[in-house]
């Protein structure tokens, strides 16, 4: 009787050598595997929404000081080394504005309060707001920056997407979109300021905050429908220290955009 002998299938073994078979694949399938993660990353990244250059500077603790402001949200004018004044928003830790803290503060009758305000700044494209610290983050007293009225701009139309300020300004990313939704609503619900983002003619991402008609904040079953949503605004605008301002007559869908007459395109 006659035997016949064959060559045993290769079978790993981890205190063996690699057999020879798995080794030329090894040496195809990885290279393959990790380009095909690099070309998915930069096709990912190619195609994704910009999220902005926002900071939230969580780790710097900083005061500002300049004069304080409880209307129609919680700021603090300060003044630059260039002379001029910005307005920086005041908020609480978390998803919380800062109204019930700042307008005990400041009297109803029109007199100025000089402060200094504690806490961390988040920031995206030159426009600032500070994060108040979690104890006694203002102290009232210091110098108090020039005085100066609102510069107006008058009728608007603009189209844009209702966001919260905290979140777009640096604390989330992307801090605006549906997948933001949720959170924006919330945001807005506990006092965060809200804010229209709209595209500027030169193609700049612009800011404006959203107000009623009489200057006074927006209820928020007003806006609650419209929140991360593309939508148009009609009201009149102005300048408070270079911060933009929208005071709302009308927020309707973006489908009204074709209706409206001077709408951006």
């Amino acid at each position: 009787m006659s035997t016949s002998t064959s060559q045993p299938d290769d079978f790993y073994v981890g205190y063996l050598p690699t057999p020879s078979r798995d080794r030329r694949f090894l040496w195809v399938f990885l290279p393959l595997c990790a380009f095909l993660a690099f070309a998915l990353a930069v096709m990912t990244n190619a195609f994704a929404r910009p999220t902005g250059d926002g900071v939230w500077e969580t780790g710097a603790e900083v005061t500002l000081e300049g004069e304080l402001v409880a209307t129609p949200f919680p700021m603090l004018r300060v003044a630059r080394a260039d002379g001029t004044v910005e307005r920086v928003l005041l908020v609480e830790m978390g998803k919380h504005g800062a109204d019930a803290r700042v307008a005990p503060l400041v009297p109803t009758d029109g007199t100025r309060v000089a402060a200094s305000a504690r806490g961390f700044l988040i920031a995206r494209g030159g426009q600032r707001m500070l994060e108040l610290a979690d104890a006694n983050p203002i102290t009232l007293g210091g110098t108090l920056p020039t005085r100066a009225e609102p510069r107006n701009i008058g009728e608007v139309v603009v189209a844009g997407e209702i966001v919260d300020s905290k979140c777009w300004l640096g604390v989330m990313k992307p801090g605006d979109g549906k997948a933001h939704r949720d959170c924006a609503t919330l945001c807005i619900r506990g006092g965060i300021p809200p804010s229209i983002i709209c595209q500027a003619p030169d193609g700049t991402e612009r800011r404006a905050l959203l107000v009623a008609r009489d200057g006074a904040p927006l209820s928020f079953d007003a806006l609650a429908p419209w929140i991360a949503a593309p939508v148009v605004v009609r009201g009149t605008a102005e300048m408070l220290d270079g911060m933009a301002m929208v005071r709302a007559s009308e927020i309707g869908a973006a489908d009204e955009l074709a209706r409206a007459e001077g709408a951006p395109q």
